[in-house]
């Protein structure tokens, strides 16, 4: 039997031209925060949700989905994942490890 090892979905990482009627929709419409900021980029969360940010916008030309990011219980079970892409052959851009980013997490 194969175990589930993802938990959750943290975040939606979107790039938009329209960044700042995005971002309206998103705080207004949507009802959410936003917790940080930095030249184009704005992280926002949800109210209830354990996640530090559930959207981030970025400014761009084009409009496109950057990232979709799921949680997992451990940094271990992350490593698993990986694991597995890999043997499936799915290419890495990076290994597991430590996020910098706002929220961090493994």
């Amino acid at each position: 039997m194969n175990a589930r090892l993802l938990t959750h979905l943290r975040h939606v990482d979107l790039a938009v031209p329209d960044y700042d009627k995005q971002l309206d929709f998103y705080a207004g419409v949507w009802g959410l925060t936003k917790v940080a900021e930095d030249s184009g980029i704005s992280f926002l969360a949800a109210e209830g949700s354990p996640e530090s940010y559930v959207v981030r916008l970025r400014r761009a030309e084009e409009k496109r989905l950057d990232l979709v990011s799921y949680g997992a219980a451990n940094p271990a079970d992350v490593d698993t994942l990986a694991e597995r892409l890999l043997a499936g052959g799915v290419e890495l851009i990076t290994r597991p490890g430590k996020v910098d980013t706002p929220g961090g997490g493994y």
